[in-house]
C-alpha cells in the first residue's frame, strides 16, 4: 500500500501520494521527518509553486544530486531538493505551469508526490501565496 501524507494550509487539506517507486530514498525520508509545520512561500523563478522547508537529520544522510532529475513540475505533483549540509528538504508543490529554476537558470528536482483526487480547493489556496504572501502548512503522514 503506498504511503500518503497529508498537507493543511488554512484549514484546507489535500493528500498527496508518496512517489515511492520514483524516489525510494526521498520518500523514505520525509516519511520519517513527519509530521512537521511551517511556512508555504510562493516561488521567485520557477512558475506557478509555492514551497516549504523541512528540517530533520535524516536530511543529511541524503545526497545533494537529484534521485530523478526533472525540470519540468505538473499541476497537482511535489517535487524536493536537498540541502544536506543543513540537514534541510524544500518541498515545492506546483497549482499551473512550473519548471524548477534557480538563479542561475533550469535546475533539476526530484518528483515525491501526487496529489488524490480533486485537489482544486488545496491548490487555490497554495495559488493564493502570490499576492497574499506566507502561510502556515501543516504535514502529517497517514497511517
Amino acid at each position: 500500500m503506498p504511503k500518503v501524507i497529508e498537507l493543511e494550509v488554512e484549514r484546507t487539506i489535500a493528500r498527496f501520494t508518496l512517489l515511492e517507486a520514483w524516489a525510494p530514498r526521498l520518500t523514505a525520508a520525509i516519511w520519517d521527518s513527519l509530521p512537521a509545520s511551517g511556512k508555504l512561500v510562493h516561488g521567485r523563478l520557477s512558475g506557478d509553486v509555492a514551497l516549504f522547508a523541512v528540517r530533520s537529520e535524516r536530511f543529511a544522510e541524503l545526497p545533494a544530486d537529484p534521485e530523478m532529475a526533472v525540470t519540468s513540475i505538473y499541476k497537482g505533483y511535489m517535487v524536493c531538493n536537498v540541502f544536506p549540509a543543513m540537514g534541510l528538504m524544500d518541498l515545492t508543490i506546483s497549482y499551473g505551469i512550473a519548471e524548477y529554476r534557480r538563479a542561475t537558470g533550469v535546475a533539476y528536482t526530484t518528483p515525491v508526490g501526487r496529489i488524490e483526487g480533486d485537489g482544486e480547493a488545496f491548490l487555490k489556496v497554495v495559488q493564493r501565496t502570490r499576492r497574499e504572501g506566507e502561510k502556515a502548512i501543516e504535514a502529517r503522514p497517514i497511517k
